[in-house]
C-alpha cells in the first residue's frame, strides 16, 4: 500500500512538472506590394508557416540568400508557403527586383 502511494506521488509530480502549454503553430503573411515585402522583417517560432502573397501586378519570387528555399515566379494573387523548422535568421529577396531593394528577413526563434 505504501509503495502504491509513493508511485502515485511520483506520477503526479512528473505530470505537474511537464509544461501544459506547448507552442501552437501559427501562420504569418508577407505581402509583395510593388517592389517591397510588407512587412520586410518578421519573427516566427519553429513550426510556424510563412505565406508570401503577390498583391501587385508584376511577377515576384522568394529566394533565400543561403539557398535554403526558393519559390517559383508568382503572378498576382498567387502564394508561396513555407514551414520553418530550424532556428535561425533567414534573409531572402525577389530575384527580378533585388537591385531595387526588394528583400526581407525571417527570424526563427
Amino acid at each position: 500500500m505504501f509503495r502504491s502511494i509513493i508511485i502515485l506521488a511520483l506520477l503526479v509530480s512528473l505530470l505537474s512538472s511537464t509544461p501544459a502549454h506547448r507552442h501552437q503553430p501559427v501562420t504569418k503573411m508577407i505581402l509583395m506590394k510593388g517592389m517591397k515585402f510588407v512587412p520586410s522583417k518578421i519573427e516566427v517560432d519553429i513550426g510556424d508557416t510563412v505565406i508570401w502573397k503577390n498583391e501587385s501586378g508584376g511577377h515576384h519570387n522568394v529566394i533565400a540568400n543561403d539557398g535554403s528555399f526558393k519559390s517559383n515566379m508568382l503572378e498576382k494573387g498567387q502564394i508561396y508557403a513555407l514551414v520553418f523548422e530550424k532556428k535561425g535568421s533567414y534573409k531572402y529577396f525577389c530575384q527580378p527586383h533585388r537591385i531595387m531593394g526588394m528583400k526581407g528577413i525571417i527570424e526563427v526563434k
